[in-house]
């Protein structure tokens, strides 16, 4: 019998609350062989039972303060193990971004992981043939009375009319036989053939650099700036191929869902053990996902920010594609940048890192000018192909020479119509969706507004209701103004208007609509890009996931409506956003061997952003927009903080933003950081709740930390969430 260690094991476990990383345990003995850092374990918490993760263990005697305090932990999972390395980033990122460890890792690692959900695996039966056996009479009825195909238990009753007890006792009898299908994930999968094209000299240059760094194993961040349609991907490819030649695994992070099913197609054509990773599986394959990783049965992950968390044995390579995008920092706790994080992880697993896009943010081109990322460009497509041909229209013009309003003008329209007459494809860019935007009595003047939001309800035709893109409110489209009753109009117009504009103005289109309404189902997105890819459709209609990613050889013209729309709002990110939108829409069009055409419809159609990215000409559009965030104190000049304070009630409200932002300028002031507001946000009422925030920009992101450790945990307000946002993608 072994001897007991004379000092009990004690665990620092996070668990998911705010404020403290980690509370203390102790491991009994009987669970002290299986209790490691990074494994799950059940916990007492109060009256509850939680679940958390061990970050530390160390045997020695406790506090007298905790001695007659400590309770047991209950149970450890050590099949459910948060790897070393992995755990180091997270503990890293919630003192960045300023949450609890447990709160990070119960935003990073899926809930049915930590639940321990299984995939529900599918039941079928079916009959035995020639079976002899002795049987009652209605035990014979019933399993006569069954095809000779497998059917599922419910359906084996339905057919037959016998009873699940009925079926049973033919199962045990040897009647039937029941099969039991293998757990697997459930995925609508893209045909891609093997691409292995000879590299261009730009291409090979950018292998051979990081190469350089994978083989003498450092961190290093590489900018790979390269135009649409310059061989990114076949870059990638071919580097993760080298890691996993060397027993090593790689990790590709991309912005949206809406990318994975066309990318995963073309990566699984060379690496065949990748899998997807992203919010659209269910619990049980979300957690099958998991074991595979964690088992090393995969080569490659691909997917969306959460990948990041992948819980990959050694991973070697970390490739953040279209790194300029918005989606990979996470608006809810915990409020991380992929992208960065991604930087950080590379840097601690000293593997390179690899950020990719034909439209970098100003963070990552500020960030290559200092050379804290190395440049590798991408200027030409490869086989001599061309950018696509670019033509802008004002559409004050177009109002004036036409003499009447139009959503498509007569270049756009002629444009499709001679696309779909040559049987080549087309995609319409309108980033916004339902039919219109405003809905308005004609009479009164009182515009649909939502009841939970400071914003205006979109009629969606097809459902017959007013929506609230924000909070999900929606309400029947009433036949008449509430307020007065005199008659509503719809003004403006969203993808569902413009899918049916394109049908009346071009004979016998066939058109597909990609946006939150019609990819909402599940794998939505895929099967939706499948029909296109089977060229099922002639024109695809869709909001911003059309925008990016997308490769399809029969797409010869982009169309851009309302280019310039994201410009009035009040965002110090809107130039940026509206240059990557329209020169990432632009470079859907001709990346086969048939010539693309681009054509953007603006009011202001010289407006800098616009200009630049119809023109192919990003240099002018950098150097002036990181010109004017260094004059205004914006990132990449900066470190920016937003705190946001929310709650039912708006004096409640105010006066904890006007107590905590007093301290924050104390705190600000010696530091040379510059506080606005607080103030309430552009949107006040959102979700029911009234919102105040305030800004800081501090002189550097290691500054605004500073300023954070010496400004320490803000009060507490009764009926009041208050948020810290680091580093913040939205400012409204």
């Amino acid at each position: 019998m072994a001897a007991v260690p004379d000092e009990p094991l004690l665990a620092a476990v996070a668990v998911d609350v705010p404020g403290q990383d980690a509370f203390t345990w102790r491991v009994p003995e009987a669970l002290a062989a299986v209790a490691v850092p990074g494994a799950s374990v059940t916990v007492p918490f109060g009256p509850r039972t939680v679940r958390g993760f061990i970050i530390a263990l160390e045997r020695k005697t406790p506090e007298p303060a905790l001695a007659g305090k400590l309770k047991d932990v209950l149970a450890v999972r050590p099949e459910v193990r948060v790897p070393p390395h992995l755990l180091r980033l997270i503990r890293w990122g919630a003192r960045y971004y300023r949450c609890s460890v447990g709160e990070f890792l119960a935003g990073s690692i899926p809930a049915a992981v930590r639940e321990g959900k299984t995939i529900k695996v599918e039941r079928r039966l079916v009959r035995v043939a020639g079976f002899a056996g002795k049987l009652t009479a209605r035990q014979q009825a019933v399993q006569a009375a069954l095809p000779a195909e497998p059917l599922t238990w419910v359906v084996a009753m339905q057919r037959s009319g016998g009873s699940r007890d009925i079926l049973g006792k033919l199962v045990v009898a040897g009647a039937l036989v029941e099969l039991v299908e293998d757990a697997d994930v459930l995925e609508v999968r893209l045909e891609a053939a093997l691409e292995r094209h000879p590299h261009t000299d730009e291409q090979q240059v950018a292998i051979d650099a990081v190469a350089a760094a994978l083989d003498a194993g450092r961190h290093e961040a590489f900018l790979l700036y390269g135009v649409t349609g310059s061989g990114k991907t076949l870059v990638y490819l071919d580097l993760a191929e080298r890691v996993i030649a060397a027993g090593r695994q790689a990790l590709f992070l991309l912005p949206e869902i809406g990318l994975t099913p066309q990318l995963a197609a073309r990566v699984r054509s060379r690496i065949p053990r990748t899998v997807v990773w992203h919010s659209g599986f269910t619990d049980g394959e979300r957690a099958e996902l998991w074991r595979r990783v964690a088992a090393g049965e995969v080569d490659l992950v691909l997917g969306t920010r959460s990948a990041l968390f992948a819980p990959l044995p050694a991973p070697g390579l970390i490739i953040v594609d279209e790194e300029h995008d918005q989606s990979y920092k996470q608006e809810s706790v915990p409020r991380y940048h992929a992208r960065d994080l991604a930087v950080v992880y590379g840097k601690q697993l000293a593997i390179p890192v690899i950020l990719g896009s034909a439209t970098p943010s100003l963070e990552s081109v500020h960030n290559g000018r200092e050379r804290r990322y190395r440049v590798l460009t991408l200027k030409n497509r490869p086989r001599g192909g061309q950018l696509p041909t670019p033509t802008v229209v004002d559409m004050r013009r177009e109002f004036n020479e036409a003499k009447r309003r139009a959503e498509l003008s007569r270049v756009l329209v002629e444009a499709l119509t001679a696309t779909v007459r040559r049987r080549e494809q087309a995609i319409i860019l309108l980033n916004r969706r339902g039919w219109s935007p405003v809905v308005t009595c004609t009479q009164c003047g009182v515009t649909a507004q939502c009841t939970a939001c400071d914003i205006s309800l979109t009629f969606h035709r097809g459902a017959g209701l007013l929506k609230c893109h924000y909070c999900g409110h929606e309400r029947g489209m009433p036949a008449a103004c509430p307020a007065c009753g005199g008659t509503l109009s719809a003004t403006g117009i969203g993808t569902e208007q413009l899918e049916q504009l394109v049908r009346q103005v071009v004979p016998g289109v066939r058109t597909l609509r990609a946006d939150a309404d019609t990819t909402g189902g599940r794998q939505g997105h895929a099967k939706l890009l499948q029909i296109f890819a089977a060229g099922e459709a002639d024109v695809l209609v869709g909001t911003q996931m059309v925008a990016k990613g997308l490769d399809f050889a029969r797409v010869t013209l982009v169309g851009v409506l309302h280019a310039d729309r994201c410009l009035s709002t009040p965002e110090f990110r809107a130039a940026e956003r509206t240059y990557q939108l329209v020169a990432q829409v632009a470079g859907r069009a001709g990346r086969g061997e048939r010539p693309g055409t681009v054509i953007v419809q603006a009011f202001d159609p010289e407006a800098l952003p616009i200009a630049c990215a119809v023109a192919g000409r990003p240099k002018p559009f950098y150097d002036a927009e990181l010109a004017l965030r260094a004059e205004y104190g914006y990132p990449p000049s900066s470190g920016l903080v937003r705190v946001l304070w929310t709650g039912p009630a708006e004096p409640a409200v105010r006066a904890a933003a006007e107590t905590d932002g007093q301290r924050i300028l104390d705190a600000a002031s010696p530091l040379g950081a510059v506080v606005l507001g607080p103030t309430p946000a552009a949107l006040a009422w959102l979700k029911g709740q009234h919102r105040w925030h305030l800004l800081i920009k501090a002189p550097s992101r290691g500054a605004a930390q500073s300023l954070l450790d010496a400004l320490g945990p803000l009060k507490r307000h009764s009926g009041v969430v208050t948020a810290i946002d680091v580093d913040p993608a939205n400012t409204g």
